[in-house]
């Protein structure tokens, strides 16, 4: 059965009308026939549609069942253009067709009667080391040129992924050995458009990275790490991967080129490469690397690479023009997730930037990064704010919501103390310490509590902490309250809140009761509905259903009665509704 399911005639098609489909149809080809047939065509396509579908073909790896000839005609045409573009996509491709792992072998060493264990790579088993001969009596025949007859193999042997990868890279190496002026600059050139192409997900495990014979060859030639077999390369007796320091081909191509190597840095996609960039330029570009003026930093800075970002602040601190770099730029560089960037940036912010420049909602904006260093900056430079109204403290319970825990504790004490100096200071910002999500947080706020009667006596705080999800702010409430309430005139508000919060915590008929007082209390004192309402509505969430109805009933005969009480039962108890002339819930 065949089982090839693409269409030769769409293959066609998509082709000739540019049509996006073609690389997906393509993909799907094992018809080895008619993809050879397409090679020419296609590379001879002068349209950008078929550049692009040929690069991103060749990017795919090389590797699918069938394809062989294909890859095969179509390398052999860019090799013959010097086509230096396609020849570096076939590179990166090829080094990535190599299959060897790192595998575990065991033994016994008959001498010390003791088991033994090494590692060794291993190429995959899946890829055949060379092409089958035609088995049975086809064994021995030989075509008219002599050679034997082999099976059509539907991808490549270990022996001719080797060769493509020696071949491609001999292309460019080459380029270096023309006798003609510039050729190492041409070289450089050419090479470092393709060390760009490489990426981190293919060369995750050590047995791929030395795989890659030519992204070796490139940035390790010379290296005493690394030997160089036919099977392959492989690292010294004696030697780590880590001790890989820069040793590239043709030397000559990488003096001189500075900004190239910067440029490099910020667009290779491989850690390796990057690696290989800042060794260099540290190495090779100590001078010329000082003094840079912030605007050619910044493609490195904001890199996403942790790597790139610390080189960058390093070359950041020597840099010039700092003091004309706008705030908004300072703000987003401070957002980097980079540990060790993050506190040389902190330091050159704090030395080049006048806290003057920010505003206090810059400063709070930054001590709530998660960022500790960060965080500590803006902490500091907010509290050399001046706090100069209402809307300026209550801006500062954003605090609350700080991701470092020292940063978090120092910004809360600043702003309790504040609260305690502030005669204006509302108990609704008490409110916002008290509802925070940290417990270090509500426990200041219940600190605040006890030292200011503003706030320990707030009935609105009373119920608010009542009705708090977090156990350690009802328990504190719950063992404030009886004090409170033997304290207070028995006729007073803060009383009859007291009252009311403990009886709804006590359960059973006391807390009914409180609630049938409260609702008699409102229909004979409606002027105090304003007040009591809200302790009313927090005692009637805490009874069953047919609890309720008693409070509800007093409430309903005089709801209609008075326009001022159904008024203010709309405002402050949002969940009773008015249907008829009685109050429901």
């Amino acid at each position: 059965m065949n089982s090839d399911s693409a269409s030769a005639l769409l293959l066609d098609e998509y082709f000739a009308t540019g049509d996006a489909r073609f690389l997906e149809e393509l993909f799907r080809s094992r018809s080895e026939k008619k993809l050879k047939s397409l090679a020419e065509r296609w590379y001879g396509d002068e349209r950008p549609f078929a550049r692009q579908a040929l690069l991103g073909y060749i990017d795919d790896g090389c590797d699918r069942p069938g394809h062989r000839a294909l890859v095969k005609a179509l390398f052999k045409r860019a090799e013959a253009r010097g086509d230096d573009e396609a020849m570096g996509h076939f590179l990166v491709a090829f080094d990535r067709l190599a299959r060897r792992d790192l595998k575990k072998r065991t033994g016994w060493d008959w001498s010390t009667r003791q088991p033994t264990e090494s590692w060794a790579l291993e190429w995959d088993r899946a890829v055949p080391n060379r092409a089958r001969r035609q088995g049975g009596h086809h064994a021995s025949k030989r075509s008219k040129e002599g050679y034997f007859l082999y099976h059509p193999m539907p991808r490549f042997s270990r022996v001719t992924r080797q060769y493509l990868q020696r071949r491609a890279w001999r292309y460019f190496r080459k380029q270096s050995h023309a006798k003609t002026q510039g050729s190492a600059a041409k070289y450089g050139t050419a090479i470092r458009a393709v060390l760009a192409l490489y990426q981190d997900e293919h060369l995750s495990r050590p047995e791929r990275l030395i795989d890659a014979w030519g992204l070796m060859h490139a940035l390790y030639h010379g290296s005493p790490v690394l030997l160089r077999r036919p099977k392959g390369i492989t690292v010294a007796d004696g030697h780590t991967l880590a001790e890989l320091r820069p040793a590239p081909y043709c030397p000559d191509a990488w003096r001189g080129c500075r900004d190239a190597l910067l440029d490099l840095l910020t667009t290779a996609r491989s850690r390796t490469v990057r690696t290989f960039c800042i060794d260099r330029l540290k190495s090779e570009y100590v001078q010329e690397l000082r003094g840079l003026p912030v605007s050619q930093l910044k493609p490195l800075l904001d890199s996403p690479h942790e790597e790139v970002q610390s080189f960058a602040v390093e070359l950041l601190q020597a840099a010039t023009g700092l003091e004309l770099l706008p705030i908004k730029e300072w703000l987003a560089l401070l957002e980097i997730n980079n540990p060790v960037a993050l506190p040389l940036l902190c330091t050159l912010v704090e030395k080049t930037v006048s806290p003057e420049r920010l505003t206090l909602v810059q400063c709070i904006q930054l001590a709530c990064s998660r960022a500790a260093p960060v965080a500590e900056l803006g902490l500091r430079w907010a509290k050399a704010k001046r706090i100069a109204s209402a809307d300026d403290l209550a801006f500062l319970l954003r605090l609350t919501r700080a991701e470092a825990p020292n940063v978090r504790a120092d910004g809360i004490d600043w702003v309790c103390q504040l609260l305690l100096l502030a005669d204006t200071a509302k108990p609704e910002l008490v409110r916002e310490l008290l509802d925070a999500r940290h417990a270090d947080v509500r426990a200041r706020a219940l600190e605040l509590l006890a030292k200011d009667a503003r706030f320990g006596d707030n009935a609105l705080l009373w119920t608010a902490m009542s009705e708090s999800p977090y156990d350690d702010v009802r328990q504190a409430l719950l063992r404030m309250l009886p004090e409170k309430e033997k304290a207070f005139d028995p006729r007073s508000l803060q009383h009859l809140w007291a009252t009311a919060v403990l009886a709804v915590h006590r359960g059973g008929r006391a807390r009914q009761l409180a609630t049938n007082q409260l609702a008699e209390r409102v229909v004979r004192k409606p002027e105090e509905a304003d007040a009591l309402l809200p302790i009313l509505g927090f005692a009637l969430r805490s009874l069953r259903a047919p609890e309720r109805r008693t409070a509800l009933a007093s409430l309903s005969r005089v709801a209609f009665q008075r326009p001022a009480l159904k008024d203010a039962l709309s405002r402050l108890l949002p969940e009773l509704k008015l249907v008829g002339d009685e109050v429901t819930s």
